[in-house]
């Protein structure tokens, strides 16, 4: 729901409140001692006045009193007149619905820590979307087109209307505390402006964004993105790698789970007091074990990958393994023992 929208239903359902309690205050006030009675007879005096349904006065009338009445009797009805056409229009529109909504998603996204933020709605955002969701990591969409608004509010997915060049909306988002974002907006300005106001306001931030030109991949990473990818550039490699070397193209299929292929490529760390702390790859047993398929080694000591790391390497605390295989292969690696996690 777009923030100020919410924000103009939210005023206006307080000034309800607040004219309710105006209206009901004043009326105590001037009941008690125009009338000359206790708390409780004003408060009665004044919700039988401004109701409107002619119960008998109590205490002693008056000029004063009597015009007192008259002046609670319209300022009741202009109140709940108001109120009452304010509050069906928002039902009859269902903005009483989105503004609930649109609180529990406000709610959920304030509670939102190490999150990643996408910024934009086009097709590169639908195939990041759906491998979030997928990996069930905790994200948030910014978008400023009502019907993508829409469908994501329907599936449950946190999004955030306006643009994320502005720097209100990213920090709606949550900006100061994701972990990572990534801008694919539509043009590459948009872009390097998100990226500019989003590393001014979180330093340690991963941005990755889409470039469309060598020219604005050079201007994004200098405004603060960590990593530029070009679609156009990717597709074209792609494309001409098919037509050279077919057979290594479906090989990267599989590792890069393009169509239905089932095979993904995962990290597994070696943890304190785990199955697979020093012990080699041949005592591990991780292909009999699991079926899996270790592919390169992250080493803890400098930060270097191993490639087909040789069989008597012997794992240390810290080590990252990468490996290929399936979903439930991968969780089984980090439960042997039930000690890796």
């Amino acid at each position: 729901m777009d923030k100020e929208r919410h924000m103009e239903e939210k005023r206006k359902l307080k000034l309800i409140l607040y004219a309710f309690a105006f209206l009901l205050i004043f009326g105590m006030i001037g009941f008690k001692f125009l009338l000359q009675v206790d708390w409780v007879d004003a408060f009665y005096m004044t919700v039988i006045t401004i109701s409107t349904v002619g119960f008998g006065e109590i205490g002693t009338t008056s000029n004063a009193s009597e015009l007192f009445s008259v002046l609670m009797i319209f300022l009741g009805v202009g109140i709940v007149g108001y109120a009452f056409t304010t509050v069906v229009a928002m039902f009859v529109e269902g903005k009483v619905a989105d503004y609930w909504k649109g609180s529990k998603m406000n709610k959920k996204i304030d509670a939102l820590n190490n999150h990643y933020i996408i910024c934009g709605s086009g097709e590169t955002a639908e195939v990041i979307i759906d491998k979030f969701i997928h990996e069930q990591l905790d994200f948030v969409v910014i978008t400023d087109k009502r019907e993508d608004l829409a469908d994501y509010s329907h599936h449950d997915i946190l999004v955030v209307e306006g643009h994320a060049t502005e720097e209100n909306v990213l920090e709606h988002a949550g900006v100061e505390r994701a972990k990572g974002l990534i801008a694919t907006l539509d043009t590459e300005v948009d872009n390097i402006v998100t990226v500019l106001t989003a590393r001014n306001m979180n330093d340690n931030i991963y941005i990755i964004a889409n470039a469309t030109t060598k020219s604005g991949s050079d201007k994004l990473l200098k405004v603060g993105a960590d990593k530029t990818l070009s679609a156009v550039e990717i597709s074209g490699k792609r494309m001409a790698s098919l037509m050279i070397k077919p057979n290594i193209m479906s090989f990267l299929d599989v590792v890069t789970r393009i169509g239905d292929i089932e095979l993904d490529l995962e990290e597994v760390v070696v943890m304190d007091g785990s199955y697979l702390q020093n012990k080699n790859l041949i005592e591990a047993e991780i292909p009999q074990k699991t079926g899996l398929t270790v592919l390169a080694i992250k080493k803890i000591e400098d930060g270097k990958m191993l490639f087909n790391p040789p069989v008597d390497y012997i794992f240390n605390i810290g080590d990252v393994l990468i490996v290929l295989g399936r979903g439930e292969q991968v969780d089984k690696l980090r439960h042997l023992g039930d000690e890796i996690k």
